[in-house]
């Protein structure tokens, strides 16, 4: 039983967990530049992970396979990361601290508190898929809380829009000059406002408002 322990918890096995990491976040970059496969990882962004499973609107059988394969890599992360802190760390600090293994220590804590939070996410809340508003509209959340779009500021030719995120170049859409204001209201009662950019949402509690893309005006959309 000591020797098992001491193997997962050996740097060899760490070093190999992490690899197969690499290589499958590489494997899902791939598959997200694949035009069919695109759209299930807005599916994967916007909802939660039971409806990635649902009958009528789950995944594809390969990107099922994808986000199981990263969950059990997840996990043998995670036992590696439970024995090696047992092993090499915590059996050295009950008999003398030493504050490099203690900040080792806290470094494996934060890091597997914050994962187990990331995975978590996908199964807990709530999330509303592919919201589209225009100025002034509104969107009702849940507990009573209402999304407004008060302002749109986008300053770049609207005709980029027709164009997928990923084809857009830093010369052709201007990531920190396009924005929305958004103010968020529970009972009548503001409580709380800013502006939300691509990829820099307005976070408040636990809610998240996350800007996706523009959406052109009618006039430029393509005919």
């Amino acid at each position: 039983m000591r020797k098992i322990s001491e193997q997962l918890a050996s740097l060899y096995v760490t070093t190999i967990i992490l690899v197969v990491l690499i290589l499958w976040f590489a494997w899902g970059i791939l598959l997200a530049q694949s035009n069919t496969l695109a759209h299930e990882f807005d599916v994967m962004n916007s909802t939660l992970a039971h409806a990635w499973f649902s009958r009528t609107q789950g995944l594809s059988l390969l990107m099922k396979l994808w986000f199981v394969g990263l969950c059990v890599v997840m996990a043998v992360l995670a036992i590696n990361l439970v024995f090696c802190s047992w092993v090499k760390i915590l059996k050295i600090i009950r008999i003398k601290l030493i504050m490099n293994k203690l900040i080792m220590l806290i470094i494996h804590i934060v890091f597997g508190v914050l994962a187990l939070g990331h995975f978590g996410s996908f199964f807990l809340g709530y999330r509303y898929e592919n919201v589209k508003l225009q100025q002034g509209q509104s969107f009702a959340l849940k507990d009573g809380y209402i999304l407004n779009l008060t302002n749109v500021y986008f300053v770049d030719n609207p005709l980029v829009l027709r164009k997928s995120p990923k084809e857009l170049s830093p010369e052709e859409y201007h990531h920190d000059a396009n924005f929305s204001e958004v103010t968020l209201s529970r009972n009548g009662k503001q409580v709380t406002s800013g502006q939300i950019y691509f990829l820099r949402p307005l976070t408040y509690k636990d809610i998240q408002v996350t800007l996706k893309r523009f959406t052109p005006p009618e006039r430029y959309k393509k005919k």
